[in-house]
């Protein structure tokens, strides 16, 4: 059985699974997980009628409450979520898409983030607020992946990168 069909849904509406399994299945744990639900997922098809190929992707939400832990450092009484973190919870965002749409070809390993093609931020990412990150999976070969992916608060569109990684 698939994760895809065996996957236990959220009964909240509008989240398609909850951080219970969220962090079951990322290998960041507290306090540097960046994903909390996944809003949807779509593994990818071929279709056989014209030959058209939809690209695995998927929607995720990070929580992001003002209290944690590298608020405390980064900019003490005006808060702004690094980067570098914002980064993270793309590659987490595609951590989750890979062992999901790609789950027979990386099934027992693990991410290792490669590099960054193109990257830009937009605005800066203050809490308290509900951050939206999509990833869409460009290429899978072998063990290596490309994606893209960006980060809205709100309807603002505060980052956007390339980026890859390999499951080893």
């Amino acid at each position: 059985m698939s994760l895809l069909t065996s996957l236990p849904k959220s009964d909240k509406p509008g989240i398609l699974y909850d951080a219970d399994v969220v962090h079951g299945l990322l290998p960041q744990k507290a306090p540097f997980a960046f994903v909390d639900d996944v809003l949807s997922l779509d593994p990818g098809s071929k279709s056989d009628e014209d030959g058209s190929v939809s690209n695995p992707s998927i929607v995720v939400n990070f929580h992001l409450t003002g209290e944690e832990d590298f608020f405390k450092g980064h900019f003490p009484g005006n808060p702004v979520m690094p980067g570098v973190l914002q980064i993270e919870a793309l590659a987490q965002a595609a951590t989750l898409l890979t062992q999901i749409a790609k789950e027979k070809d990386v099934a027992g390993m693990r991410p290792a983030f490669l590099g960054v093609e193109q990257c830009r931020f937009r605005s800066p990412v203050v809490p308290p607020s509900t951050l939206t990150i999509k990833v869409t999976m460009l290429v899978a070969r072998r063990c290596v992946f490309k994606y893209t992916g960006e980060i809205l608060q709100g309807e603002t569109l505060v980052c956007k990168a390339d980026f890859s990684a390999a499951m080893i």
